[in-house]
């Protein structure tokens, strides 16, 4: 009786044995990527100033890359692009060469704050339909818009459409052969353009319909400004054009309107 114990145990136990199934391992956990110290800062001041913030639709955008398509298409009232109305965080930060970005917004009160063109040979549309419209943009600052990689040799082509009462602009241009226009339909609109280059360098102004205006337009170039300006409306515009540089300006101007006030000053030396 013992023998058949032990036997019926032993053959138990190998039966045990072969039907014994290994337990699975646990996968590794996945390391996270990178991310630089700056860019989070800039991401979670972006989140935190959204949250609070009282309006429709936001976007925080840093674009690193040579040629990238970018289209962007907000409808609806206090629609932003960039940092909050402070202007205190940088959000919007465009590097890379050879960019195009389309900037499309819809309603009342839209802002772009601010955004930041880096890169060289950027082409950028902006339109703005609405009330009480703000959008403060610059090209290079303290580095050049430079023509790199430009097939057509121009720096920048910057194109900015508003259409609306009260609308203000902040444009601030510095590279070789920068191109920019401003396409206006409304009334009220306050405009502070200024264009630094080493090369030639155009501005084309066209205020269509439009009524109490300011425009106040600097270029300064080490060769030739270039400055279209034609105003159509019934009411007084101000207008303070700058033209500097070492050699001679242009400035082709056409206005009707009832009113209003022109200063001119052009130096070449």
């Amino acid at each position: 009786m013992i023998k058949k114990l032990l036997a019926t145990l032993v053959v138990g136990m190998f039966v045990g044995a072969v039907n014994a199934q290994t337990a699975p391992t646990a996968p590794t956990q996945a390391s996270a990527p990178t991310i630089t110290t700056a860019a989070t800062t800039r991401f979670a001041a972006g989140v935190t100033a959204s949250l609070n913030a009282s309006t429709t639709n936001i976007i925080y955008l840093e674009q690193t890359g040579n040629a990238p398509t970018i289209s962007i298409n907000q409808d609806g009232n206090s629609n932003r692009i960039g940092s909050d109305g402070a202007g205190t965080i940088n959000s919007v930060i465009l590097n890379g060469n050879t960019q195009v970005v389309t900037i499309d917004q819809t309603g009342n009160n839209n802002i772009i704050n601010t955004m930041k063109i880096t890169g060289n040979a950027a082409n950028v549309y902006l339109l703005q339909s609405g009330n009480g419209n703000t959008a403060d943009v610059s090209c290079g600052l303290t580095t050049s818009c430079s023509p790199t990689g430009n097939p057509s040799g121009n720096a920048a082509a910057l194109d900015w459409r508003f259409s609306g009462n009260s609308n203000a602009i902040s444009y601030t241009g510095n590279g070789p052969a920068l191109q920019s226009a401003v396409y206006v339909t409304g009334n009220g609109n306050v405009f502070n353009l200024q264009q630094t280059s080493t090369a030639g360098q155009q501005m084309l102004i066209n205020l269509t319909g439009s009524d109490n205006n300011t425009v106040n337009a600097l270029q300064s170039s080490a060769s030739m400004s270039s400055l279209v300006l034609a105003q159509n409306g019934t009411g007084g515009t101000t207008f303070n054009i700058s033209q500097t540089g070492t050699f001679s300006n242009t400035a082709n101007i056409s206005a009707t309107a009832a009113g209003g006030s022109f200063n001119i000053i052009q130096r070449s030396r």
